[in-house]
């Protein structure tokens, strides 16, 4: 009997021994994942940080790094170009709150949100930034008495700033020319660093919660050692803040929703507790393998958004640098004394340089379109003169082929509306070009017409027509019919989603009627309203 009790008495002390180690042990996995957690919290956040500086660096170079940057900051400083190229240009395409430039200490140039202000209403950023700019001026001396220009020239810093109550992200770069006889000219002149912030505000760190799935993330004054804050250190290496989010600990979450079974495992002994164990370690095995796939995941779409953003950059300083100094000459030609055959052909080239131009700026729509930033106008314009300057545009390549391309505005039509002329253009410009070059014989016609909800467009053609498993795809970004129409017919396949994209953005609908072999017709219709009383027409000119 005594041995019985011994027996009964120690497995009674393994059964217990084995659930305490069970618990013990899960505790311990609860705590590890929960300080892995908070772990790769910390260094998302950090990475992330890190990652919009360098995003920002490389945006603030693509404008920087140019002999057109270089020869508009003089002296004297070309204030227009500063304001397309730098003000209007770093916030309209990357949303930097504001951008400067400093020249032997002094600001030469201020934009806050995209418009030109004076040195003073930049506040105290500029002085609290000093230490950078001069770290950059530095650095830029260096390279320019070394004779180095082009990136290889390039110097750039970036860091964080705290000017009074708030934190900026904050780059700089040096105004540096591409080519080497305008760097040896400017050789004597001091360099013009720019630089661009962006305002760590409450809606920059809205998109860094949503962006990293970290709940409860907010920016702190002070931020206090513990595994669930990153403290931000400014570029002198003073603490300046930090961003905090309040802790998780889905290991410790996942063990109390648990207790129940585990009561369990002590009734059941030391089976429901060796079946418990494998059932949590297996839940704890999936939430981190979940949690890397998540992180993984992240990076891969950081890395495709960094891409394009640098794809639009480069597209935007490689190509436009060129194709202005073509249409600059051409334009300069046209105005001197040609033989009519001669002013033909330079008329052609001028052309092709406006298409080309017209595809970047597709491209750019593009991007500005799925990121929100296209804002519409809302000005008179007259019906007739819109549609004949979009038929006349087209009217070269219709000849070369020999159709008709004629246009017809409806009675009641004519006259002056309010609305977007440029969008307008635009859309209907992408609509003519596609009928005229998928029509080989016979006509294309623009009608413009009044509609209940304000104007109705349509082109019609007598083109090869699209095959009804063709359309639901029609209107979407880089999309063509085929690969053999791909092959016939050049494209970016970006005109038909420009339209559908900003016909959309104005409040109407767009759409196809289509016949293979007989033509189609592309008709959109959009809200506008005529202009009520007869009133001098405002003209834009310039920005």
């Amino acid at each position: 009997m005594r041995s019985l009790h011994w027996i009964v008495g120690a497995t009674i002390v393994l059964v217990a021994v084995s659930v305490l180690g069970s618990i013990a042990l899960m505790l311990f996995a609860a705590q590890s994942l929960d300080r892995l957690e908070s772990q790769d919290e910390r260094e998302l956040v950090q990475r992330t940080v890190q990652r919009d500086l360098q995003r920002m660096a490389r945006e603030l170079t693509s404008a920087t790094v140019w002999d057109d940057a270089a020869k508009a900051m003089g002296p004297p400083v070309d204030m227009a170009w500063a304001d397309v190229n730098f003000g209007e240009y770093y916030h309209q395409y990357f949303q930097h709150d504001l951008t400067f430039v400093v020249r032997d200490g002094q600001v030469i140039y201020g934009s806050l949100a995209g418009a030109r202000v004076s040195a003073s209403a930049l506040g105290a950023l500029p002085g609290d930034a000093a230490p950078l700019v001069n770290r950059v001026l530095a650095k830029a001396t260096a390279a320019h008495r070394a004779e180095r220009f082009s990136l290889e020239g390039s110097t750039t810093d970036s860091g964080l700033v705290r000017s009074g109550d708030e934190i900026y992200l904050v780059v700089a770069a040096d105004v540096i020319a591409e080519t080497a006889p305008l760097a040896a000219r400017q050789r004597a002149v001091p360099p013009s660093i720019a630089v661009t912030v962006r305002r760590v505000s409450t809606a920059y760190t809205r998109g860094l919660q949503k962006d990293l799935g970290i709940d409860g993330l907010v920016l702190v004054a002070e931020s206090k050692s513990s595994d669930h804050s990153v403290p931000l250190h400014d570029i002198n290496g003073q603490p300046i803040g930090g961003f905090a989010w309040p802790a998780r600990d889905p290991g410790m979450s996942l063990l109390k929703a648990g207790a129940p079974w585990i009561a369990l495992v002590f009734a059941a002994l030391f089976v429901a507790a060796f079946i418990l164990f494998l059932r949590v370690t297996d839940a704890l095995n999936k939430l981190a393998a979940g949690r890397r796939a998540l992180i993984a995941a992240k990076e891969e779409a950081e890395a495709a958004n960094a891409a394009k953003t640098q794809f639009l950059a480069n597209m935007s300083h490689e190509i436009r640098t060129p194709l202005n100094g073509v249409l600059g000459m051409t334009q300069i030609m046209q105005a001197e004394p040609l033989p009519d055959r001669q002013r033909e052909r330079l008329d052609v080239i001028h052309h092709s340089g406006q298409a080309l131009l017209a595809l970047l700026n597709d491209i750019l729509d593009m991007a500005r379109l799925e990121a929100g930033g296209v804002r519409l106008r809302a000005e008179p314009f007259d019906l007739t003169m819109l549609v004949e300057s979009t038929c006349a545009l087209f009217s070269g390549a219709a000849a070369n082929k020999g159709i008709a391309l004629t246009f017809a505005v409806a009675p009641g039509g004519d006259g002056a509306w309010i609305g977007d002329p440029i969008r307008l253009r635009q859309v209907l410009g992408n609509l003519v070009a596609n009928a005229v070059k998928f029509t080989h014989q016979g006509a294309v016609r623009i009608e413009a017409s009044p509609s209940e909800t304000g104007l109705r467009f349509e082109v019609r053609d007598t083109g090869v027509g699209i095959a009804p498993e063709h359309r639901p795809r029609l209107f979407k970004i880089f999309s063509q019919v085929d690969s053999s129409l791909t092959r016939a017919h050049e494209g970016s396949g970006l005109g038909l989603a420009i339209s559908h994209e900003v016909v959309t953005l104005m409040g109407g609908t767009i759409g196809v009627d289509s016949t293979p072999g007989a033509g189609s017709t592309f008709h959109f219709d959009v809200p506008l309203r005529r202009v009520r009383s007869e009133r001098p027409t405002l003209r834009v000119v310039g920005g």
